[in-house]
């Protein structure tokens, strides 16, 4: 497996072991501890997958995961929500949205794995055209 994952989450043991895990199988990792930097490295990186914790300080999952798909440079980037418990407005976004899963922490390694290759599969969706120019 390649690409790249952008793990958000403020539980710095969890993320140094997702990341150790997902760099053992390949993958080029980034970590961000809270929304607002996951979101500038999202930016910078455009990973090819994103973990985002449900539960942060200050921002939480569902307010980045709600900034990312605004912005149209991250909108299309899949998303595995982590999380201990799994809300009724997480299952709502991976009903409507293919591109969002659900795992529990304190998943198998497998799982991980599963679930990460399920996403990375996903077809790149093409980019919105540009916008005429302005002819004013």
């Amino acid at each position: 497996m390649h690409g790249s994952v952008l793990i958000i989450d403020d539980d710095e043991d969890l993320s140094v072991i997702l990341a150790d895990f997902l760099q053992s199988k390949g993958f080029t990792v980034a970590r961000a501890p809270d929304g607002a930097t996951g979101l500038a490295k999202a930016r910078e990186m455009l990973p090819d997958l994103i973990t985002l914790d449900f539960n942060m300080p200050d921002e939480n999952g569902v307010e980045t995961y709600n900034r990312l798909r605004n912005n149209p440079e991250t909108a299309v980037i899949p998303v595995i929500f982590f999380s201990s418990t799994l809300t009724g407005l997480i299952k709502r976004m991976v009903l409507e949205n293919p591109r969002v899963k659900f795992l529990k922490k304190g998943c198998t390694p497998k799982e991980l794995e599963q679930y990460v290759e399920e996403m990375m599969a996903l077809p790149k969706p093409e980019p919105p055209p540009a916008p005429p120019p302005d002819r004013t």
